[in-house]
């Protein structure tokens, strides 16, 4: 009988497709319902957690236990409103987004800046809230980086602010920051652009965090 090389997990504690028995049992063990399998292809795994079998899909699902997230912001005068917008990428092929705004006059004159920062700490603090080790923050502002690793010099409260919260979130889980051409087709990176102009007009403040499978889900065009 040919062993087990690929696990996959549909419900547990963290949710994909493992290479070990060991990672696929922490993550089940002890789990009230849990629904896993082991398998001997990867593709056979992937079908079992309805993975899309697209390539752009396949390169875009993190590994067990990271949260991918890409992060954007937006900003409209007329309405003196900043917003943020989040495309969550699972390690299942799930997808889900999260968008919200604000208006407070002292963060206005940071304009789409105040929303890519917000971006960013709504997902870190997501991926916590929803058991993730691990966060990769896929953004086209570099600030989103700089800022939160030192390279930049946060110079007004905002930016200190944001600065010291992703640092100190930082010692309790691995973030991780790419940089994406802006308005390059990149596609979730397009889609975190809309979902932040969406914010704009259809956001309500700024959304509680939640779990992800709270969220509205992206099911592809």
């Amino acid at each position: 009988m040919a062993s087990k090389k690929f696990y996959a997990v549909k419900k547990g504690k963290v949710t994909g497709l493992f290479r070990t028995w060991d990672e696929c049992k922490a993550s089940v063990d002890g789990y009230p319902g849990a629904e896993y399998k082991g398998f001997t292809s990867e593709q056979e795994a992937r079908e079992y957690l309805g993975m899309e079998s697209r390539k752009e899909d396949r390169e875009d699902l993190p590994r067990p236990g990271c949260l991918l997230a890409y992060v954007d912001g937006s900003y409209e005068h007329s309405l003196k409103k900043y917003a943020f917008g989040c495309v969550f990428i699972l390690p299942n092929g799930k997808i889900y987004t999260q968008y919200g705004n604000g208006d407070n006059e002292k963060y206005l004159q940071h304009r789409n800046v105040m929303g890519e920062m917000l971006g960013a700490l709504y997902a870190t603090k997501a991926a916590m809230l929803n058991g993730y080790r691990e966060i990769e923050i896929r953004y086209d502002y570099q600030g989103i980086e700089k800022w939160a690793t030192g390279e930049w010099r946060a110079r007004n409260d905002e930016t200190i602010t944001y600065a010291g919260t992703m640092r100190e979130w930082g010692r309790m889980l691995k973030i991780t920051f790419t940089k994406v051409a802006a308005h390059t087709n990149v596609k979730y990176n397009e889609l975190a652009d809309q979902t932040a102009k969406r914010g704009l007009t259809e956001g309500n403040g700024i959304p509680k965090v939640c779990k992800l499978e709270e969220m509205e889900e992206y099911v592809g065009e």
